[in-house]
């Protein structure tokens, strides 16, 4: 589906980017790897009038688990979970445990 980690994330900005409403501040998502090629996601936006659950989404799912594949290695295998936190800026920050 990705050939690297930067276009995955890209998709997942792009997701993002479609389905919370502007103006918004960050938004922060926790992906947790159930191990049956499944993620479950939950994710929450601020903006000025605090936060809020974001549940409206398509591609966040397969979108991480591409994600816990691309940076998989041999030692550590697929995450258990990801956390990612986007900033409006375009700043975002990852997280990863094994």
């Amino acid at each position: 589906m990705f050939e690297d980690q930067i276009e995955c994330l890209q998709a997942i900005s792009d997701e993002l980017a479609q389905v919370v409403p502007a103006p918004w501040e960050k938004i922060e998502i926790e992906a947790k790897n159930t191990g049956q090629s499944s993620i479950n996601i939950k994710a929450v936006y601020f903006n000025e009038n605090g936060k809020h659950s974001l549940i409206d989404f398509v591609m966040l799912p397969r979108y991480f688990y591409e994600l816990a594949r691309l940076v998989s290695t041999d030692g550590k295998g697929l995450y258990s979970v990801c956390n990612f936190t986007l900033n409006s800026s375009g700043k975002y920050d990852l997280d990863f445990q094994y």
